[in-house]
């Protein structure tokens, strides 16, 4: 007989694009619901309903937004046809604005700006004039008009170097439309030139061709990106007499409007091959571009949402085929480059205000991710399985002993081995920094271990993990 150790150092990421065998054993092909950033293994912190009343309406979901006042949070929720505000005095949620041309989610934006001297929500649908929120008043109102050439029909809207921005009007699909400088008597709400100079005037540009339509404009510190259908442009200056309009010469697969995040000056955002940042001069895959690939390659994308939330973005993504609603979260670490994914509930949309990361699920529940132990009641079913492991040695037979391991909660353990398999459950020591050993009875020359949590309690596993094995050659 020879036993010998193994050690599972850490836990890290989920990685499924490389063959089993070539992985690190600190990552996983997979994992779900759990939380790693420590290194240790635990389950992945849930969420709470933020307000009792669910939002029912007639036809599907498809976004959300808290706008913060200084008179408190406001909470909308989008349908195809209807927008939702909560009413807080009457515990409800109220239809507040009918969409008569109904909206798509992926042609829809919003925006916090103001317009002369009041503060406004602005929302543009692509299907008809921008609206705006008061927010003392509680009321919507058209924004712009006609006598303003404000009255277009936009999706995407942003502020850069104060100005407002829109774009994605489906009778001029190539046009970027910008205000007037505000001050002096101007707004932007404005968007006619101006005699007095150029420099104040409000305007447009066609960007390429018309059969290249504009899908969505992001304002940086220094730049406006414009997305389009087939290619990407950045505007630079801050003025209209300085204007550019540059071309960026990127291969990249484009992504949708809903898709995009900034983060720290750069816009990240993900397509069916993996996650990719802007870095402010060019387009750039990230480090662990293709970790998710497999799952990209097999998952809807056609209504991802993204939310950036301390040093973490989020992307929703429907995996489930024929799922109404997004049905699996990627998270990705942006310091440590790993990612992680979550399931058991359903999205619509996110939206991060004062450092809280609030979503909308597909049955009407809004929600902040709060490090709750349950998805607003129900249970978190986490697991991490190792990559198959040979421990360097294919020719060998190896029997599987103990783990010996730190931890609270209670864990179960599966072990798959060629030669059978094997699963235990065991509650861990209350004591801090103790140790348990978990027996195993399992023989085979590669195996795999998984670690999930019981009933979708709580639990923590700290690294490193040892392995006790007996190893011995195969008969020739």
């Amino acid at each position: 007989m020879a036993y010998q150790n193994a050690t599972l150092p850490s836990f890290s990421g989920v990685r499924m694009d490389l063959c089993e065998g070539l992985m690190k054993p600190d990552m996983s092909p997979d994992a779900y619901n759990v939380d790693t950033r420590t290194g240790a293994l635990a389950l992945a912190g849930g969420f709470t309903r933020v307000m009792p009343a669910l939002v029912e309406a007639d036809t599907p979901f498809e976004r959300m937004y808290v706008y913060a006042t200084e008179h408190g949070n406001r909470y909308f929720a989008v349908s195809q046809d209807m927008l939702f505000l909560y009413d807080a005095g009457l515990g409800i949620w109220s239809p507040l604005y009918q969409f008569e041309r109904g909206v798509t989610g992926e042609r829809m934006d919003f925006l916090k700006a103001r317009v002369g001297t009041a503060d406004r929500l602005l929302i543009a649908c692509g299907t008809e004039p921008m609206i705006a929120f008061d927010s003392e008043t509680g009321l919507i109102d058209v924004f712009g008009s006609e006598e303003k050439l404000s009255d277009r029909t936009v999706s995407f809207v942003e502020l850069y170097f104060g100005r407002l921005f829109a774009a994605g009007d489906p009778r001029a699909p190539s046009r970027l439309y910008w205000s007037k400088a505000p001050g002096g008597g101007r707004t932007i709400d404005d968007w006619r030139s101006d005699a007095s100079s150029e420099n104040v005037s409000g305007g447009f540009v066609d960007v390429g061709v018309d059969d290249d339509p504009i899908t969505g404009i992001f304002a940086l510190s220094n730049q406006l990106l414009i997305f389009k259908r087939d290619s990407l442009y950045r505007l630079l200056g801050d003025r209209p007499s300085n204007y550019r309009i540059v071309s960026v010469d990127a291969a990249f697969r484009q992504p949708i409007h809903t898709a995009c995040v900034r983060y720290a000056d750069r816009l990240f955002f993900l397509t069916d091959g993996g996650l990719c940042f802007y870095d402010g001069q060019t387009v750039r895959r990230s480090a662990a571009f293709r970790a998710l690939e497999p799952l990209l390659k097999t998952a809807n994308l056609n209504g991802v949402r993204a939310a950036a939330c301390d040093d973490t973005l989020y992307f929703a993504i429907r995996v489930r085929y024929g799922a109404p609603y997004n049905d699996t979260v990627i998270e990705y670490d942006v310091l440590r480059d790993r990612y992680m994914l979550r399931n058991g509930f359903t999205i619509v949309d996110f939206c991060t205000v004062h450092g809280a990361l609030h979503a909308l699920t597909g049955g009407g529940k809004f929600v902040t991710f709060d490090g709750n132990s349950t998805y607003d009641g129900d249970c978190i079913n986490a697991h991490w399985q190792t990559p198959l492991w040979d421990l360097g040695r294919k020719d060998t037979n190896k029997t599987l002993l103990r783990l010996t391991v730190c931890g609270t909660g209670r864990i179960r353990v599966r072990v798959d081995a060629d030669g059978g398999s094997y699963e235990t459950s065991v509650l861990l020591s209350s004591v801090p920094n103790s140790v348990t050993e978990i027996p195993l009875r399992a023989l085979g020359r590669v195996f795999r271990l998984r670690f999930s949590n019981v009933g979708g309690a709580a639990f923590t596993l700290d690294a490193p993990v040892t392995l006790l094995y007996d190893s011995q050659r195969r008969p020739e």
